[in-house]
């Protein structure tokens, strides 16, 4: 990779990040116009917007679709290593969270599910997609898919008012016992930036994986799209 051509990114994002200690930004102020950013440090605009998206990637800066770029507050950390889910997350941590479905429906199991959730093809599989909510803000649209089969009742239950693994517990008897699951970054498309306030093409958190229960049975896959800015991934390491 050419360095030579980091150097403006590198130099719009040292400017940036010091606009924003030397005027005392504060989580939720806003940023200069793009236009502006470029006249006040003479930046083409393909470098500036290069420089946010890498600030909205580290989580530092946020966009909010037709408004401008604004200062990101403190994060939510969400241990890697933790079987509670994000309803739990928060609730602990004190901030408000609210859910709200977009979707439900029943599928056919695809071949890529069904060789995670280790389900024939065509099995019968429950789609659950969520928007959830921290502090008011939608932070992450969360995809769930259950064995149908196995949880039978699942459209009558009520996943804007109840944590989806508080409801397999009470209705199913199901504990967590692990899972497994993998982060990468993508870019979010026109559906998902209108669902989460962002702007089309922002990066944005991939998280997908599948659950287990204490027999190892994997009962759920799951994908997960987050909003960086809000929300981080951390793995905590003991000493053995």
């Amino acid at each position: 990779m050419n360095i030579e051509r980091q150097k403006p990114r590198d130099e719009a994002i040292e400017k940036i990040e010091n606009y924003i200690i030397q005027n005392h930004l504060k989580p939720g102020d806003r940023l200069p116009s793009e236009r502006s950013m470029c006249d006040m440090w003479d930046f083409n605009r393909s470098t500036l917007r290069s420089a946010i998206k890498q600030l909205i990637l580290e989580g530092k800066i946020y966009n909010k679709n037709g408004s401008g770029t604004y200062v990101s507050g403190e994060k939510l950390v969400r241990n890697l290593q933790d079987t509670d889910g994000f309803y739990q997350t928060v609730k602990r941590s004190g901030r408000e969270i609210t859910t709200k479905v977009v979707h439900m429906d029943f599928c056919e199991t695809p071949k890529n599910i069904g060789r995670k959730m280790k389900l024939p093809l065509g099995h019968k599989l429950f789609r659950l997609v969520r928007i959830r909510y921290l502090d008011g803000i939608p932070v992450m649209i969360s995809t769930a898919f259950l064995d149908a089969e196995r949880f039978p009742g699942l459209e009558a239950l009520d996943f804007e008012s109840n944590s989806l693994y508080s409801l397999l517990k009470q209705h199913y008897n199901v504990e967590i016992s692990g899972g497994h699951e993998k982060l990468s970054i993508t870019y979010c498309d026109a559906q998902e930036a209108g669902y989460l306030e962002m702007e089309e093409g922002a990066p944005v958190i991939y998280q997908s994986g599948v659950t287990m229960d204490e027999q190892d049975v994997v009962f759920e896959y799951f994908k997960e799209i987050t909003r960086s800015e809000y929300i981080c991934y951390a793995s905590e390491l003991t000493r053995r």
